[in-house]
């Protein structure tokens, strides 16, 4: 199993637009057929792109691509140059005379990123991540629409004119069920809330001048100046669920990751999304597996609940993927100049 991320399943590619130098960038999945998306979002800062298309009761159009943009709202401008290369590439659905016409369709989010204290994002970051794209496993860290994403902001310090932020970025986890049943999952982490470990522990978070950590629970007093968070996954399986329903509800549980590994999370200040598609190519893969799938009727829920909760542990092993694989950042509005990484915050 050497390749733990989205492009062990076929027909997916994957690209990163990273500039360092800005903190910010972009990340794109891409296709290589139209696949069917599903979406649900938590807490109250959600910023999304095409996503009324993917819910549950809507007609079952398949997308040609995912992206997660830095630059807030300006990152969904990022959308434009992603469509002109899919059209370019004669990607999408067909129309006119000679069938030249070709109409793309692409969904996506976006996080508040630390580029925005830094420069205007710059929608070519989109082209750029879409050039990049290709099948081989996928970096972590400090790449593409994790380039300047942190954790751990719900309070300031020195009175609240420095960020106790840690570094964060993108991560990728995978898990194999057997039967060839694969469950993957990347996420894009900048959670206002800490990562917590299994046993409690916090891998990140709220950095404080008089102890390691600021612990949520224990606040008094609040004050803060970073209000725009927002962690982002996108699940891909290779089983076919029969709609976009079941879909729906393995991004459901799949956000039960997110709930794991961040404190507090899905609140007002974060946007928090999953993402699932399903490239389809198994069908009752179950069935050879356990006798129970072949003789009731709520199989294909049970399978649902499977998977789902298979997400939901990519999920959360995704997120401390992008802790660990993330590398310290000097930041002018940080506490004591530097958004320390895991590794280096001792």
């Amino acid at each position: 199993m050497d390749n733990k991320t989205l492009t062990a399943l076929n027909g997916v590619r994957v690209g990163h637009s990273t500039h360092l130098d800005k903190l910010t960038g972009c990340t794109v999945v891409l296709f290589d057929k139209p696949y069917q998306v599903a979406y649900k979002a938590y807490g109250g800062a959600v910023g999304a792109y095409g996503t009324e298309a993917n819910k549950a009761d809507k007609t079952n159009y398949g997308e040609d691509g995912i992206f997660i943009a830095g630059g807030s709202n300006t990152g969904l401008m990022s959308a434009n140059e992603i469509m002109e290369c899919l059209r370019h590439d004669q990607k999408g659905s067909r129309s006119g005379k000679d069938k030249q016409i070709f109409n793309p369709s692409v969904t996506g989010a976006i996080v508040y990123d630390q580029g925005m204290q830094v420069a205007p994002y710059d929608p070519a970051y989109g082209r750029e991540a879409y050039e990049n794209a290709n099948s081989e496993p996928i970096a972590s860290g400090n790449v593409g629409a994790g380039t300047g994403t942190s954790v751990g902001k719900f309070r300031w310090v020195e009175s609240g004119t420095k960020t106790g932020a840690m570094k964060a970025g993108v991560g990728s986890a995978r898990i194999d069920l057997g039967n060839g049943i694969i469950v993957v999952a990347l996420s894009v982490v900048n959670a206002l809330g800490n990562i917590i470990l299994p046993n409690g522990e916090i891998l990140a978070g709220n950095r404080d001048e008089n102890t390691k950590f600021k612990s949520y629970e224990d606040l008094i007093d609040f004050v803060t100046q970073d209000r725009q968070n927002t962690t982002i996954s996108v699940v891909g399986i290779n089983v076919d669920l029969g709609s976009k329903l079941h879909l729906e509800k393995v991004a459901h549980i799949a956000s039960h990751g997110q709930v794991r590994a961040i404190n507090p999370v899905h609140t007002s200040s974060d946007g928090d999304t999953v993402f699932v598609f399903s490239t389809g190519e198994l069908k009752n893969p179950f069935n050879d597996m356990l006798q129970y799938f072949q003789e009731t009727d709520d199989s294909l829920y049970t399978q649902v609940d499977i998977i789902g909760h298979a997400a939901a542990r990519a999920v959360q092993e995704s997120i401390y993927d992008a802790v660990r694989s993330a590398e310290t950042v000097e930041f002018e509005g940080a506490y004591k100049g530097i958004i320390p990484s895991a590794k280096d915050y001792q």
